[in-house]
């Protein structure tokens, strides 16, 4: 499982903010607004649970295993909660609702948040879900209209030095590097085969993937990824590509070799390191 899940921890650790790599083809809303305190709180509970599942091999229904303690407002008030296993935030209320872990099956889990009746969030409900290891799915509803949250939703405003779309081809870029160097390790040789590595990157959080010209390619949301090989042993080298196919990044390609230097054609402003 440990094996499985390693990109994941990679990924989670080069990232500012949980699933910034899978999560690129959302619009930037006021983060001020009562819909970013759910927005970023149930982030956190994603990446809780993703720790959490590295460390334990399992996902948890009991928020408080996972040490997730949403902020209560500014007065010290929370809201209140429906029931047992709901855990409060300032205007939301959060719960795991459905857990799967091996072996009853593949691991995944879905958790909610509720608006508080009452306040400016009654009426607004978020879920997020992991299906599997390689997706998320990530909703808000509002009035009954539900729309998919993007990655570049309520995040800080050091975030937009550079396209959010541009930071999914790098983050994964990085986590394929650190991949490979792993497998070098374990195997005394590079793969151009990305399944074999444990390299699958998360597709869009409406559920959808890049399309890839062929089976040496492997879709993300908006970049496509596959690694070129060359040498034999130990002396091994090697290329991954990162291809951007859709949105602001169409077009750019991001390229990291073995030694870490990353290159990006055509370039595009903002330092995202």
């Amino acid at each position: 499982m440990r094996n499985t899940m390693r990109w994941l921890s990679v990924v989670g650790g080069l990232c500012a903010s949980w699933a910034l790599p899978a999560m690129a083809e959302g619009t930037p809303v006021d983060c001020g607004s009562v819909d970013c305190e759910g927005i970023r709180e149930m982030r956190a509970l994603h990446e809780a649970q993703l720790s959490f599942m590295y460390e334990r091999d399992r996902y948890t229904l009991n928020l408080a295993e996972l040490g997730f303690v949403p902020p209560a407002c500014a007065d010290g008030t929370r809201a209140p909660v429906p029931g047992p296993g709901w855990v409060a935030g300032c205007h939301f209320a959060y719960r795991v609702t459905a857990v799967t872990n091996p072996p009853a099956g593949q691991p995944a889990f879905t958790a909610v948040a509720q608006g508080a009746a009452g306040t400016p969030a009654a009426g607004v409900t978020l879920q997020v879900s992991t299906p599997m290891f390689d997706q998320v799915v990530f909703w808000l509803e509002r009035g009954g209209v539900r729309r998919y949250v993007g990655g570049d939703e309520c995040l800080p405003a050091e975030f937009f030095a550079c396209s959010a779309q541009q930071r999914e081809g790098k983050r994964n870029l990085w986590a394929l590097f650190i991949t490979q160097r792993t497998f070098m390790q374990e195997k005394d040789r590079y793969s151009e085969n990305l399944a074999e590595v444990g390299f699958r990157p998360m597709g869009c959080t409406d559920g959808t993937r890049a399309a890839v010209p062929d089976s040496a390619w492997v879709g993300g949301c908006r970049f496509i990824y596959r690694v070129e090989v060359a040498g034999t042993g130990p002396e091994m080298t090697f290329t991954a590509t990162a291809r951007g196919v859709s949105g602001l990044v169409e077009g750019t390609t991001i390229k990291v070799n073995e030694t870490g230097l990353l290159t990006i054609t055509p370039p595009i402003g903002g330092g995202c390191d």
